[in-house]
């Protein structure tokens, strides 16, 4: 029988389960997966990515990052780094130069500005015997802005880690090595909608007072000069063109339904003419619409608010049509008090304006595209993102990142988060695995990264079932996969 070198292939057939990557510790808002442990002869090499949340520190604060391996009897303290807010650097920065007394301990700065929030851990200690069994813990400590710790955060990362001893990696003619990215299946997106990107925004109308005295065109023209801020934000960047405008308005009652109704249809016509004469989008693309009585958004208010008899003016809501006197039957509770309260405070709250703007990129190239990943990648489309992975080989740090990245910034796309999946798989990422692919698991484009999720779980029957379908629908790497399975058996 021939030896699976590969970690993946190794863990799966095995029955045991990948150690699961991308904990978060310090409350959440720290982030770390890609863990690798390499015994170096004498030396333990570990290595693993560390993302941050924005608000992990304040500007003047600083947080001790310090990775911890323990045993019940044995512990190994591992190399700090130290998470700097910018106003403490600059006083840290400052006292080194005054002192001439070099730092010992790396720092990161926290920058809120920077679209890149991690970095790369990396060191080595004395190996000994013990780390082969050991568990991963991480101490986050605090330091206030007054110079003072703060809390010792322990959060237990892995229970046991995957140790790789490089002493062994001897040569042998009859071993096989596999690299699980022959395995994993990336599908490209489709549809013309991964080059549009949206952007939503909501107008007040009753709370903003300058806004709820004005009617007619004056007010056509304050809505159009606050949609046409947002839009030339956006139509500043090289290539990016409106394409589509769909506005809904949400009023709410005002004694006589069918009177609202029609002055509810008489707003939206002329707010759509008057956005037509402006040119603000192609007509085809723009679509305004609204709601003359907006009852789900009451029900919701009423049912939160501390208004009396509430239970009794959703129970109104609910049962008696508008049509029928459903405004009428409120007002007559509680001798007009639950319905002045909502005139005073519910109704003020449901009169406002959605509107959401699609853009296009056009005019696409690699630099632009490079620039936008660095700069804003959520203003990318999931078609520059992909293009923009493309110019990494599959499996590097970087093409990983930005396909996991389509994930979050696209979570309804199904090929963005099977994709994902992939790249959570050959990190032995399992929990994420699961994450990207619960939406997906009956999807038939799936069927090959659930096989591979099942496998590395040790599940080999579902693997199995899997992969079959998948190998049935003619995905290669499906077949490859089911081939090595077939020969453990």
């Amino acid at each position: 029988m021939k030896l699976l070198q590969s970690a993946f292939f190794l863990l799966a057939f095995s029955g045991t389960v990948s150690a699961a990557s991308a904990q978060t510790v310090y409350g959440g808002q720290i982030y770390v997966n890609s863990e690798n442990f390499t015994r170096q002869g004498d030396l333990l090499r570990v290595r693993m990515k560390v993302s941050y949340d924005s608000s992990v520190v304040g500007s003047c604060e600083s947080l001790t990052f310090t990775p911890v391996l323990k045993t019940d009897s044995a512990v190994s303290v591992l190399s700090s780094v130290v998470i700097n807010g910018r106003a403490r650097e600059r006083d840290a920065h400052r006292t080194e130069v005054l002192s001439e007394v070099r730092r010992n301990m790396p720092i990161v700065v926290k920058d809120s500005h920077a679209a890149k929030r991690y970095f790369i851990y990396d060191t080595t200690v004395p190996y000994k015997d013990w780390m082969q069994d050991c568990r991963m813990y991480v101490e986050s400590e605090e330091l206030n802005c007054t110079g003072h710790r703060g809390h010792v955060y322990e959060d237990l990362v892995l229970k046991n880690i995957y140790l790789h001893d490089m002493s062994n990696d001897n040569p042998d003619p009859n071993v096989h090595y596999y690299n699980l990215m022959d395995y994993v299946q990336f599908l490209q997106p489709q549809g013309s909608d991964i080059d549009k990107f949206h952007r939503s925004g909501e107008i007040s109308i009753f709370g903003n007072k300058s806004l709820a005295k004005l009617s007619g065109s004056r007010f056509n023209r304050t809505v159009f000069n606050t949609i046409a801020t947002d839009v030339k934000s956006e139509l500043q960047r090289y290539g990016t063109s409106l394409v589509g405008l769909r506005i809904n308005g949400f009023g709410a009652p005002i004694g006589n339904y069918r009177r609202n109704e029609s002055e509810a249809m008489e707003r939206s016509l002329a707010l759509k003419k008057y956005l037509m004469k402006q040119k603000l989008t192609n007509r085809n693309d723009l679509n305004v619409s609204w709601l003359a009585e907006d009852w789900d958004s009451i029900s919701s208010l009423v049912a939160g608010s501390g208004m009396n008899l509430r239970e009794a003016v959703v129970d109104i809501i609910k049962s008696i049509d508008v049509v029928n006197g459903r405004e009428r039957e409120i007002q007559n509770i509680g001798h007009g008090m639950p319905y002045e309260y909502m005139v005073k405070f519910i109704f003020p709250k449901v009169y406002r304006i959605k509107y959401t703007l699609t853009f296009r990129h056009d005019g696409f190239d690699s630099n632009s595209a490079m620039q936008h990943l660095g700069s804003n990648p959520a203003t990318m489309t999931l078609g520059e993102l992909y293009a923009t992975a493309a110019f990494y080989k599959k499996g590097s740090r970087e093409y990983n990142d930005i396909v996991d990245l389509t994930a979050r910034l696209f979570p309804d796309n199904p090929e963005a988060n099977i994709n994902a999946a992939g790249v959570a798989l050959t990190r032995n990422d399992v929990t994420l695995a699961h994450k990207y692919l619960k939406r997906w698991e009956t999807d038939p484009r799936a069927y090959c990264n659930m096989g591979l999720l099942y496998l590395s779980e040790g599940n080999r029957d579902k693997a199995e079932v899997y992969l079959k379908m998948a190998k049935a629908a003619g995905v290669t790497q499906a077949d490859k996969a089911l081939s090595e399975l077939m020969k453990m058996k």
